[in-house]
């Protein structure tokens, strides 16, 4: 899906969100347990990617990308990297197995943690992640790779139209960075979110090297 032409770009600032509500809000992890988002960020300084459904190229090549980021560099920088998507909870471990993901994932399949951080549920005018640094394939191979992966599924992971975003909350509840997209390439690319914390970058064309900032 090409993102539709605007005559501008926009990105920051946001208009940001409740964070006591999203806090209260239960998310569901890989077992179907529940945990609200605030447990789940507690005591970390937290990158939450909010991802679209499941079946979604570019969510899938997106967080291949997350993969890189070993947890070690995480834990010794008290840094949690935190995925949530619309799909329902059950789909969490394969995709997981299949983005090779080390990171804790939760969903919420009644999107209300996403109505509530006011995501978009439709396309968003916007030029924003055009060139996303992140996305491999073109739009055709990417087509046919979502068709692909549907039809191997045979039920929706998530909602098709749910669009995603990136939030960064410290320890002490502050939120240092909010975006929400506003079309499927519209992501941050994950540098832009490390050198929000001060955190190593890393070189996806030199065969993941993480760097120093």
């Amino acid at each position: 899906m090409e993102p539709p032409e605007v005559s501008e770009m926009e990105r920051m600032p946001e208009k940001l969100f409740n964070l006591e509500d999203a806090d209260k809000c239960i998310l569901l992890d890989r077992f179907g347990k529940p945990v609200s988002l605030g447990d789940a960020r507690s005591g970390h300084t937290c990158i939450i990617v909010f991802l679209r459904h499941f079946l979604d190229y570019i969510t899938k090549e997106y967080v291949e990308d997350f993969s890189k980021i070993f947890p070690r560099y995480l834990k010794e920088r008290n840094v949690k990297i935190l995925l949530i998507s619309c799909a329902p909870s059950r789909f969490i471990q394969p995709f997981s197995d299949e983005t090779n993901c080390p990171h804790e994932m939760l969903c919420d399949s009644k999107r209300i943690i996403h109505n509530t951080l006011g995501l978009h549920n439709t396309l968003q005018p916007s030029l924003n992640g055009a060139n996303s640094p992140h996305i491999k394939s073109n739009a055709f191979t990417g087509f046919f790779t979502n068709v692909w992966r549907a039809v191997k599924s045979t039920v929706e992971q998530g909602d098709p139209f749910q669009q995603g975003g990136q939030v960064i909350i410290d320890p002490d509840g502050k939120i240092l960075f909010f975006h929400r997209e506003s079309h499927p390439h519209d992501h941050t690319p994950i540098n832009e979110l490390l050198k929000v914390i001060g955190m190593e970058r890393i070189d996806f064309k030199t065969k993941y090297k993480i760097h120093n900032v």
